[in-house]
Formats: C-alpha cells, sequence, structure tokens
C-alpha cells in the first residue's frame, strides 16, 4: 500500500474512534477522587450536563475541521501521483555541496537526488517535465532525452 494511502487509512480511523469517543463521553465513568481533583463535582446535574454538550460540541467542531481539512488530501495526491508537470524553469543553482536545485515559476523547488546532469536550454525560459516514476520518486528532464531523480523540497 502506498504511503499515502496508508496515512489516509489512518486519519479516517482516527476521526471515527475520536466521533464514537465523543459519544461515549459521560461524567458517569469518573471515579470520586476524579471528579473532585476536577472540580466536577462541585457542578449541578445542569451544569456538568451543560458542559458535557459543550465538550461533545467542541470535539465534533474539531472532528469536522480535521476531516474539512483532509478532504483534498487523497484527491490532490492522487492527482500528483498520476500525472506530470510541466513548469517553466525559472533558475537552476548549486549549493556549496555540489546539491543541484530547480526552481519553477510554481513556486516549487526541487533538488536533484541522482547523479548525472541533464541538457536545459541556457538560452532562454525552460519548460521542464517533472514526472512520477516508481515508488514515489521523480524525474525532471528538459529537452534532450536525459533525465534526473530529483525530490520536491518546496
Amino acid at each position: 500500500m502506498h504511503l499515502m494511502t496508508k496515512t489516509i487509512v489512518i486519519v479516517i480511523s482516527l476521526s471515527l474512534a475520536l466521533m464514537a469517543a465523543a459519544k461515549d463521553l459521560d461524567f458517569s465513568n469518573m471515579t470520586e477522587s476524579e471528579k473532585q481533583a476536577t472540580g466536577i463535582d462541585k457542578l449541578s446535574p445542569s451544569e456538568q450536563a451543560a458542559l458535557l454538550r459543550w465538550v461533545n460540541q467542541t470535539q465534533q467542531a474539531q472532528i469536522m475541521a480535521e476531516r474539512k481539512k483532509n478532504l483534498g488530501l487523497a484527491k490532490t495526491t492522487q492527482e500528483i501521483e498520476e500525472s506530470e508537470i510541466k513548469a517553466l524553469l525559472v533558475k537552476q543553482y548549486s549549493n556549496q555541496l555540489g546539491d543541484n536545485f530547480y526552481q519553477l515559476e510554481n513556486g516549487q523547488i526541487w533538488k536533484q537526488v541522482s547523479t548525472g546532469r541533464i541538457s536545459l536550454n541556457q538560452d532562454g525560459p525552460q519548460i521542464v517535465t517533472i514526472e512520477p516514476g516508481f515508488m514515489g520518486s521523480w524525474t525532471l528532464s528538459g529537452d534532450g532525452n536525459r533525465s534526473v531523480k530529483v525530490k520536491r523540497i518546496k
């Protein structure tokens, strides 16, 4: 199973567990010492009920916010995994350690993780293609038929 698929399964499982826990939340599960330590024993039954409603609503809101945040995760990941990226190369540079970086017009920065060189047009704008490879790897190519393995760092 892909790492992203495993991540999605874990997020969904945790969400379901939180929902189940939110339904089961009840002060009757607390010991007397826990009730005294938290001050729940000082609240009237109506105040305890109001507190439980608030806790449950807050948990539900957090669960819904997490779901909403993760809704596009699978789709975005799937689109990225299944499609290639064609973008204008804005800048190619190396650091002091000799690592090569490729900055694209869309703001992405890719680092070369394999040895080798690719043919890039030095005279003007260059369109590069970044394609998904085996086991989550990516390859970047320019005009020529050579490519290098890269990983996205930004």
